[in-house]
């Protein structure tokens, strides 16, 4: 088992691989584990509405709300227009926020941006806003042993930081305390 091996990250959860299943839980079923000896993974998520239906994001959020993960599988052609492009040596379709391999209706990735993907996640699990954002800065952080400098706001962390309307739309990012957007 991977857990007793050290794993410690469920990758896209639920995303090409084995469906639950009430008799044979899979990967998925470990977003319920109970175990003294062994601690509960990580997981992420693409909230892009495509990946998984909102009642299964407000599902994984509900069961295992402090090990989640919100990441957005943005390939290429994010912020492009609706047509074909390529993602390595495979042709993709990207139509509205949805991409697909050619021919197929094989999700290739996403396109969606990272504030849609936290828009979409309070909309479908109607948590507060602050509360979404510790699963795309703290949650990830705290994965990697990297929480004394990034995911928080503290002297001596990174000064990576992105500045959110009301709407969560970005209006301003920092890398290092240096201004690199501002939307105004």
């Amino acid at each position: 088992n991977g857990i007793k091996s050290g794993a410690t990250l469920i990758t896209h959860l639920f995303n090409a691989m084995k469906p639950f299943h009430h008799r044979e839980p899979g990967l998925a079923g470990l977003i319920a584990l109970q175990h003294e000896q062994v601690q509960r993974p990580f997981v992420s998520i693409i909230v892009d509405g495509f990946h998984l239906h909102p009642t299964v994001v407000n599902l994984v959020n509900l069961t295992n709300p402090d090990r989640l993960i919100l990441v957005t599988d943005a390939m290429s052609a994010m912020g492009l227009n609706d047509g074909q492009h390529t993602l390595g040596s495979m042709r993709v379709e990207k139509r509205g926020k949805r991409a697909t391999i050619v021919g197929t209706e094989t999700l290739a990735g996403s396109v969606v941006s990272m504030d849609e993907c936290l828009r979409s996640f309070v909309e479908f699990t109607g948590v507060r806003p602050g509360e979404a954002l510790l699963k795309c800065t703290l949650a990830p952080a705290t994965l990697l042993g990297l929480c004394d400098t990034i995911g928080v706001i503290k002297s001596g962390a990174d000064a990576d930081l992105v500045l959110l309307n009301d709407q969560l739309i970005v209006r301003k990012t920092w890398v290092k305390g240096t201004e690199v957007f501002c939307a105004d």
